[in-house]
């Protein structure tokens, strides 16, 4: 039975290592652990080593982690012999931000521990177990925790656990990507005046037939060729009087962790809005980003809220609410690096984008 379930833990670990696409999270803990009185052993050093992945598919929990402690030369009370316990687990956990960089968790598991010497009734056995802890992330790679955790054996004997230590996280990896643009470049060219149709001979005395010459349109945008300087406009689009695509460029930045707009993009923001009113066939989507400091997770909400500021922005200046959609990026789409503070203010932004 024993090599049963190592060989399980051993697989589930392999699983860990293949979710290469996941972000995850590796980390070290030292502690102690409190057994029941009933068990004759002493309170033990235990050192420990897990490595968790974040799941979008998990109901109710946020990661699934797998973990190994150790407790070295454990003694047993009046006996002079001693012994290793080695444990292993699994367990679900569910964190919760309380800021941007501080997060408490619970956690509920199953494991095994294994006694290299049992005496006194102390024999190998499975255990559930269940626990508190907090996350403070001291920079965006590496983090402090603390937790306390109540082990029950199949056996019915209990041990408390309480632990420090550290955790580095794996798999935030970024791309850079070009800004969003409202509309594409249109080449400007210079459209040809159109020559009139030649006259024809007048023949024994008949007077000619007048030419009929009508003004030609080929991009149908409502400017003739003659007037067009952007001959090849989408259908559809908006223009301005010389055959050219109307652009409005929607961009605002926002302070570090803030969703309030400043008073500076009134200007904009009331441009936005009267174009959006003359032309009640377009639509927007804004598109919410944060730079990379604090958690994917935090930093996702912060996103969808910036973008959803704009929305109530507009929306208070006569757009109505369904020609609005918001999305968040989080950090996933920065423009400029996150490595220097211009980068990252540049980054934090509410971008639009105009579709008809």
């Amino acid at each position: 039975m024993k090599r049963v379930i190592l060989s399980l833990l051993v697989l589930s670990s392999f699983v860990f290592a293949i979710q290469g696409n996941h972000k995850s999270e590796l980390s070290a803990t030292v502690g102690g652990v409190k057994p029941e009185g009933n068990l004759d052993l002493a309170n033990q050093l235990n050192l420990g080593l897990r490595y968790g992945v974040y799941l979008d598919s998990l109901p109710y929990f946020d990661m699934l982690e797998g973990g190994f402690e150790r407790a070295s030369s454990v003694d047993y009370d009046n006996l002079t012999e001693d012994t290793n316990i080695n444990r292993f687990f699994i367990d679900l956990v569910k964190e919760y931000d309380i800021s941007k960089k501080t997060a408490i968790y619970g956690l509920i598991g199953l494991g095994y521990e294994d006694y290299t010497n049992p005496k006194l009734g102390n024999d190998d056995d499975g255990f559930a177990q269940y626990g508190l802890g907090v996350k403070q992330w001291i920079t965006d790679k590496f983090a402090l925790k603390a937790e306390v955790r109540h082990g029950i054996t199949f056996g019915g004997d209990n041990n408390l656990f309480y632990n420090v230590g550290f955790v580095i996280p794996f798999g935030k990896t970024q791309k850079k990507v070009m800004p969003i643009k409202s509309e594409p470049v249109v080449e400007k060219k210079i459209a040809k005046k159109i020559e009139p149709a030649p006259k024809k001979p007048v023949v024994k005395k008949e007077k000619p037939k007048p030419v009929v010459v009508v003004p030609k349109d080929d991009d149908n945008d409502g400017v003739i060729n003659e007037n067009d300087l952007c001959l090849n406009t989408p259908a559809g689009r908006v223009v301005e009087k010389n055959g050219c695509m109307k652009v409005i460029t929607l961009r605002l930045n926002f302070a570090y962790d803030k969703y309030d707009i400043a008073s500076k993009y009134s200007a904009i923001l009331k441009e936005t809005a009267d174009f959006m009113k003359k032309n009640s066939d377009y639509t927007v989507v804004l598109a919410g980003h944060t730079d990379s400091r604090g958690s994917m997770k935090y930093n996702q909400k912060l996103s969808e809220k910036r973008a959803e500021a704009v929305a109530k922005a507009l929306v208070k200046l006569g757009v109505h609410r369904y020609r609005i959609s918001t999305r968040g990026y989080g950090e996933t789409k920065p423009i400029f690096s996150n490595d220097t503070k211009e980068g990252r203010a540049g980054n934090r932004r509410v971008e639009a984008v105009f579709n008809r």
